[in-house]
């Protein structure tokens, strides 16, 4: 509990300070997080003359788990606006969000710190060069700040441009609809528009083509606010206005982007403005007076009126890595053939590997009776199971490179093997043993060329097989197969009898185990699905993770002789 009757004393050693009365508080109207206020009174040197401050010390309930703020006074900020750090709230950026303060062990010494920083950040704006650089290093919070009640300003857009670049810059428009909020799309690669054309057919998402503008960032300071007249004048200066002119003489306002480029912070960052809202004046008899149409823009009716400011997000894979894992790493291709509980569960493992190519087979629907343990939901019964993960992947990122095949894969390999051996690894969760002895066979005749991991599990999740095979030891694998030494299970009938569950008929038999010891089985053996998605083709290896093996006494179940050397739970690791 902090005693803020000393804290103040503490506080006017060394400057003015009091605590707010909560009349007071909301007289403010602030953004005050709920609280204690303390008025803090002190003066820095500023452009060569002693220059008074008021800070706002916001001290939050849940202090020091959350951290207190500074707020600048309004009249003060207006007399020297506009300063980096200092947001539209009045508040002050002292510490990132994103990370983690020290802890204020001694709050009278934290809080001269508070202080201190703050007077810091008002004394350096008046550097002018530092001051245009740390906006460029914040620009995007200043771009879409609004100035005014005309101004107009959204976070509309994304795009995928890896570098920046004035020409071969393109541009959609979403229509009858957005896609995941976005009205906007700038590309410069066709195979990226094309995916993101194909997500927004398979959403319902209507789009048109519209013309791009690229200019250069003439943007040093802020506001920010842009009239369309101003907008003319910033794109004649860039010797940019007759090709503007050209591109309003044959689109709707609407569908003209003007963009510009800031790459200060090691990544591509995207801005822009649209002229949407304004129309085209109609010829008395009928017709657009295109030919003036850009005359418009400074037209007396038209020309005081605020563009609308866009930010770009960025959606392009290099900077999604940078985002996530902090670097770049070389994007793999992966054929999964079998989407069913296993194979559709580890497309949520394989989504976080560098992965950029899916080929995804299985030739049958998703049914109702799967449900529990499938990557997809009741939503998705009836429908292809390559279909339901295709459009699990590309709600994930439509830039995703996917190819489906709704076919056995023993067709595949017969008719277009090179879906496989075009990839860098081919995984395999069919969970039929004939299956994979024909995949296996393939394989030993040259025809499939590509290193393939075996999925299996045994009934009540006894054990999970990972099996990683070198394409030159597939003669080895086809004689292991058949007496595989690695089940948990006895081959006894006795266990047979007591796995192989039937409902109603002949047809509806199934094997049991549990949703909850299949994804612990992935996750158990993902460290090493991972290293041979990241690397070469390596020796092969068989990989068992034991179940529980407390539930196989429960059920009555028979252990082999591999079953009872090992614990429940341990991953067992073979060479081939």
């Amino acid at each position: 509990m902090i005693d803020y009757v000393n804290l103040v004393d503490k506080i006017n050693k060394t400057d003015d300070s009091r605590r707010l009365s909560s009349d007071e508080v909301k007289e403010l109207n602030y953004e005050f997080s709920e609280g204690e206020v303390i008025e803090i009174n002190t003066e820095i040197t500023y452009k060569n003359k002693y220059f008074e401050l008021v800070f706002y010390l916001n001290f939050p309930v849940n202090f020091p788990v959350n951290f207190p703020k500074i707020f600048l006074k309004k009249e003060i900020y207006d007399g020297i606006k506009y300063i980096p750090h200092v947001n539209k709230d009045y508040s002050i950026c002292l510490f990132d969000e994103g990370l983690s303060p020290l802890e204020p062990k001694n709050l009278e010494v934290f809080i001269e710190l508070l202080i201190a920083k703050s007077k810091k950040i008002i004394r350096a704006s008046e550097d002018e060069g530092d001051t245009v650089l740390e906006f460029k290093r914040e620009f995007r919070a200043y771009w879409e700040i609004t100035y005014s009640e005309k101004d107009r300003v959204n976070n509309l857009g994304f795009h995928s441009i890896d570098s920046e670049t004035e020409s071969n810059v393109k541009a959609l428009r979403f229509i009858k609809g957005d896609v995941s909020g976005y009205e906007y799309y700038l590309y410069t690669n066709e195979k990226d528009a094309e995916k993101i054309k194909n997500y927004c057919k398979s959403i319902g998402i209507y789009f048109v083509e519209a013309s791009v503008l690229v200019i250069k960032n003439v943007f040093g300071r802020p506001p920010f606010e842009i009239s369309n007249k101003e907008s003319i004048d910033i794109i004649k200066g860039d010797d940019k206005y007759e090709s503007f002119k050209a591109i309003c003489n044959n689109n709707d306002f609407e569908d003209i982007v003007v963009v510009f480029f800031n790459n200060i912070n090691d990544t591509l960052e995207c801005y822009g403005w649209t002229y949407k809202g304004l129309t085209k004046i109609p010829r008395k008899k009928g017709g657009f007076r295109n030919n003036k149409t850009i005359s418009y823009l400074t037209d007396p009716n038209f020309g005081a009126r605020s563009v609308q400011r866009i930010s770009f997000n960025n959606l392009s894979l290099s900077r999604l890595e940078i985002r996530t894992s902090g670097y770049v790493e070389n994007q793999k291709s992966v054929t999964v053939s079998g989407l069913g509980s296993i194979g559709s569960n580890l497309i949520f493992f394989l989504k976080n590997l560098p992965i950029i190519q899916f080929n995804l087979i299985d030739i049958e629907a998703l049914s109702v009776d799967n449900i529990k343990r499938h990557l997809l939901g009741f939503g998705s019964v009836s429908y292809s199971k390559t279909t339901g993960v295709e459009f699990e992947l590309k709600k994930l990122n439509p830039l995703y490179n996917i190819l489906t095949r709704e076919e056995s894969i023993a067709t595949i390999i017969d008719k277009e093997p090179e879906l496989i051996n075009s990839c860098n690894l081919h995984i395999v969760a069919v969970g039929k043993s004939i299956i994979e002895k024909y995949i296996l066979n393939k394989i030993s005749i040259g025809l499939i060329k590509t290193p393939t991991i075996f999925f299996w599990v045994e009934p009540f999740l006894a054990s999970g097989q990972m099996i990683y095979l070198n394409p030159n030891d597939a003669d080895n694998l086809l004689k292991v197969i058949d007496e595989y030494p690695f089940d948990v299970l006895s081959k006894e009938q006795v266990n047979n009898d007591k796995t192989y569950l039937i409902e109603g008929s002949c047809q509806t038999g199934y094997f049991p185990y549990s949703s909850t010891y299949l994804i612990q089985f992935l996750s158990a053996v993902y460290p090493f699905l991972k290293d041979y998605v990241n690397t070469e083709v390596s020796p092969s290896m068989i990989y068992t993770w034991v179940g529980d093996k407390k539930l196989l006494e429960e059920k009555g179940l028979i252990l082999s002789e591999f079953g009872k050397s090992h614990n429940t739970f341990e991953i067992v690791i073979n060479k081939l």
